[in-house]
């Protein structure tokens, strides 16, 4: 196996391996042999494979079990320690075998550091939990610190440092200038949290371990908080596998685990802090209201992004004007997603509507140019040219179009506007209609457009370029703050930043403004 700046570690336990390998077949043979109920996922794939930390096993069992009624599939779950597992992912990487489809870690950096390595892909925070010394329910006089376990000579047991809560404690302990000792008086190591959890309730010589406060809670057993732990705190997450074949049906189950009214309702009676993540539907949807200038270079982004999430969302393409229009008149509510024609659309929401969107997301920009015949006859190089007698100009509409307001501004700029105005023949709905005149050849000598919406026209036409002040869009995208599908919304603006995104926005002349996600 190929070294990884990563390292999980190497140790698998080969006897909880084969215990686990016995489960996972009866529980495939048991699923088997049901009657069949509706599929889902791609290509009528009805089961999956988890791996998942050892701590969670109980309340992912739960939820798995929930998730196969409500959905008609069918979960088989592997269990381990956080390392071990991210080292399996590799390995069936290197194997070129697609195994697993969700990755649950004990500790996001184990998501983080998975991801890195291309292991997986989307990923979800649903649970919380921190370190403690976890002791027998009828123990006296629990220690108060670190100090004073050492102070006691307690038998303690560890967890592997493979293992999400056995590397949690060794870097508070090493923080706190205890781990080498309490290391060395240690009683065992262990490389679960739920065998380490089971030695203390049930051998009589081990006073207590270092684990999981929702796995000691779990087991009964009483739970000592030391100050050298408070730091501890670990989100648990759910992670697609960049491997998996079925990676619409992987994300059903992580927003399912992360849906408060499913998983998060689990993972509380369970004794974890659940992290509410969106409302659950099998099928959610999402409205983007989307300057209509990006269509071309979003459509496919967004079509992918659908199909991969089995979601439905709904675009209205304008020019920004109308869209704040609407937006600001109520009749179709606040769309989930805002992508602009130009910021500044989005600061006027902001503004008059009490900020309803949430932090934007830069994403790309492009300049209003001067469209004109090839050779340009008319010998246009500024925007005061466009006041020459007879001159026949096509803008966009200033109340309807970002590209027309920011284009009208420009020629106000100049000074000459009551000069230039009765030269401007026709204001149009979009760019797309002016460009069509332009070909056409017939009503129009001069088109301001967007740049990004003429590359195709590039040898056909001459572009001369505005002056920067005046002349770039800057497009950006925001969440609603009420919408029922924040992480939906977020995975789909992280997918419009992405590096294929990007390269679908400088094929159509854009500029790219924000950095590959």
């Amino acid at each position: 196996m190929s070294e990884s700046p990563h390292q999980y570690g190497r140790r698998s336990g080969n006897g909880l391996w084969l215990l686990v390998a016995t489960a996972a077949v009866v529980v495939l043979l048991v699923f088997l042999i049901r009657d069949d109920g509706p599929q889902t996922g791609q290509g009528g794939d009805r089961e999956m494979l988890v791996y998942c930390a050892a701590g969670v096993k109980k309340a992912v069992e739960e939820i798995a079990g929930k998730f196969e009624q409500d959905v008609g599939v069918s979960v088989a779950l592997e269990y381990a320690s956080s390392g071990v597992l991210a080292n399996k992912l590799k390995t069936d990487r290197e194997s070129g075998i697609d195994r697993a489809d969700v990755y649950i870690p004990a500790d996001y950096l184990y998501t983080e550091r998975a991801a890195a390595d291309g292991l997986t892909a989307e990923s979800m925070k649903v649970a919380s939990w921190k370190v403690v010394l976890a002791m027998k329910p009828d123990s006296p006089a629990p220690p108060a610190d670190a100090d004073e376990v050492l102070q006691k000579k307690l038998s303690i047991v560890l967890c592997d440092p493979l293992a999400g809560v056995g590397r949690k404690t060794k870097k508070m302990l090493e923080q706190s200038g205890h781990w080498a000792a309490i290391d060395e008086a240690k009683a065992a190591t262990f490389p679960t949290v739920t065998e380490a959890a089971l030695a203390v309730k049930e051998n009589a010589g081990t006073d207590g371990a270092f684990i999981w406060d929702s796995v000691a809670r779990q087991f009964g057993l009483k739970v000592v908080e030391l100050p050298e732990l408070e730091a501890s705190k670990a989100d648990i997450s759910v992670a697609v596998t960049s491997s998996t074949s079925r990676p619409t049906l992987a994300l059903q189950f992580s927003r399912y685990l992360a849906a408060p009214t499913k998983g998060g309702g689990v993972f509380a009676t369970h004794k974890y802090q659940p992290i509410a993540g969106d409302a659950w539907a099998l099928k959610p949807s999402l409205r983007l209201d989307c300057g209509g200038v990006n269509r071309e270079a979003v459509e496919k982004t967004i079509n992918e992004f659908r199909e991969r999430e089995g979601c439905e969302i709904d675009i209205v393409y304008a020019g920004c004007g109308t869209l704040v229009g609407k937006m600001q008149t109520g009749d179709q509510g606040l769309p989930d997603l805002f992508m602009t024609c130009d910021a500044s659309y989005l600061d006027m929401v902001q503004q008059k509507m009490g900020n309803p969107f949430g932090p934007d997301m830069r994403l790309s920009s492009t300049r209003i140019i001067m469209l004109v015949a090839k050779g340009n006859p008319y010998g246009i190089e500024s925007l005061e040219h466009l006041a020459k007698r007879g001159l026949r100009v096509g803008t966009t509409d200033p109340q309807a179009s970002t590209l027309g307001a920011m284009s009208h501004h420009a020629i106000r700029e100049t000074g000459q506007f009551d000069t230039i105005e009765p030269n401007i023949v026709m204001m149009a709905d979009t760019a797309h209609t002016l460009v069509q005149t332009m070909e056409a050849g017939q009503q129009l000598d001069v088109a301001m457009v967007y740049e990004a919406n003429v590359q195709h026209l590039e040898g056909q036409f001459d572009f001369v370029p505005l002056q920067p002040k005046y002349a770039i869009a800057v497009q950006n995208v925001a969440a609603n703050k009420t919408t029922p599908y924040p992480r939906l919304a977020k995975r789909l603006m992280i997918r419009l930043a992405s590096a294929t995104s990007r390269h679908r926005f400088e094929q159509l002349g854009f500029q790219w403004e924000a950095g590959d996600e």
